[in-house]
């Protein structure tokens, strides 16, 4: 009944839109079809749902709603190029979507295409510059794909006609935070929190920005009042204990970490940052987990891979070590402090020529290079390459290491 009812609306909307009768049974038939799978989709049904927007598709390949009711679906089962073919075919169909290209602009961001989405945001904008829904959608996926300039052109746009909007002035916020402008970003939450005292967000942006001001101690008061105000949520308490690690309170750091991890169920971010802190504080096998459990989480992470290669070298797991260190280089290979970690590995297996090698690459890479000078000359004067290695520790004296002198007096005699 609900299906007939459906068409019987959708064949008063297509009687005006001259098709011919033929092509008006078919644009029917796959409006049922596009129901059909609305359905099963409902139903948690996903193989049905698809076989239906594809029968739809069949039916009429004129209509370009089937083709994005597909690909939305592929996006959800996370095949973005697929999707990205159907709306690609739904856009020869209807070239002026502002919707179809917002769509798209989407998963080229998941595709990591980030110029390609640039293109298709300011295409949409050009199509229906007014529309304030994908004025908001644009300042999220400006800030994906790494421009929070043109986020905050937006929300300027947006506040502009809604002043008071507190979700906006708040996004406004953090978008100054990216931009590395804590003042303002500081100042929109005094002015949200004058109105809205008890507002969680406001106080973590609050505290975010006073953080990154280096004022950790009024920061973590600032956190307090967003954890006794939203205590379940995460980020609250992970934002807590950076600044906690910052003043060096590193069991209180690792206490809100723990909660973090807990709330967060097993966030790559939160894991990492309590690695670290594990780290600190000798912990290396509790680092160890957390490296492994965020590395099944994001096994393409570099920096993950790095510091666990750090923590494995340390453990004595030297092979590990030079796996994830061989791995981080392949993902990162301009990462100066890579290259040296390889070099470290290198040195410690005796390998004298390879470290060399690695360490020369982290100089070439660094515009800091003072530690990985120190590291080449011990790794000269470690294969007898005395007049080379004593070189290194004097120009790594030079640029400011301090324990270089130390090592000149003992290796070189002078």
């Amino acid at each position: 009944m609900l299906l007939r009812i459906r068409s019987a609306i959708a064949l008063v909307a297509l009687s005006t839109s001259g098709l011919l009768p033929a092509q008006l049974d078919r644009r029917l038939d796959a409006i049922q079809l596009i129901q059909q799978g609305d359905i099963a989709l409902r139903l948690g049904n996903s193989e049905q749902a698809y076989f239906h927007y594809t029968n739809a598709i069949q039916k009429d390949p004129a209509f370009a709603d089937p083709y994005m009711k597909r690909a939305a679906l592929l996006t959800r089962l996370g095949q973005y190029t697929q999707a990205l073919a159907d709306m690609d075919l739904a856009l020869k169909l209807n070239p002026m979507s502002e919707y179809i290209h917002d769509r798209r602009a989407k998963v080229r961001i998941l595709l990591s295409d980030h110029k390609g989405a640039e293109v298709d945001m300011v295409e949409a904008q050009r199509i229906a510059p007014y529309d304030e829904i994908l004025r908001k959608a644009r300042v999220d996926e400006y800030l994906a794909i790494g421009r929070p300039d043109q986020a905050l052109g937006e929300l300027d746009t947006l506040l502009a006609g809604s002043p008071e909007d507190t979700l906006l002035l708040l996004k406004a916020g953090f978008t100054h935070l990216r931009l590395d402008d804590p003042g303002r970003a500081q100042a929109i939450a005094d002015r949200v929190l004058a109105g809205q005292p008890n507002s969680t967000l406001a106080h973590d942006l609050r505290g975010m920005a006073q953080a990154r001001r280096g004022e950790h101690a009024e920061a973590i008061r600032s956190f307090s009042k967003a954890i006794t105000l939203a205590p379940t949520w995460p980020q609250a308490w992970f934002n807590r204990g950076l600044s906690h690690r910052a003043l060096g309170e590193k069991d209180k750091a690792l206490a809100d970490m723990d909660k973090a991890v807990s709330l967060g169920q097993g966030e790559v971010t939160f894991l990492y940052n309590r690695a670290l802190v594990r780290k600190e504080t000798g912990d290396l096998k509790g680092a160890l987990r957390d490296y492994d459990e965020a590395l099944v989480r994001d096994a393409g992470h570099a920096d993950l891979l790095f510091n666990r290669a750090y923590t494995l070298k340390f453990l004595g797991e030297h092979l590990g070590a030079m796996r994830d260190a061989e791995e981080a280089l392949r993902r990162a290979p301009d990462d100066p402090d890579a290259w040296n970690l390889k070099g470290d590995l290198h040195l410690l297996l005796s390998e004298y020529p390879e470290a060399i090698e690695h360490y020369s690459r982290a100089i070439q890479l660094d515009k800091y290079p003072a530690a990985h000078y120190y590291d080449r000359g011990l790794a000269y004067l470690m294969s007898y390459q005395l007049l080379q290695g004593c070189g290194d520790l004097e120009r790594s004296r030079d640029l400011g290491l301090e324990k270089a002198a130390d090592a000149i007096r003992y290796f070189c005699g002078f």
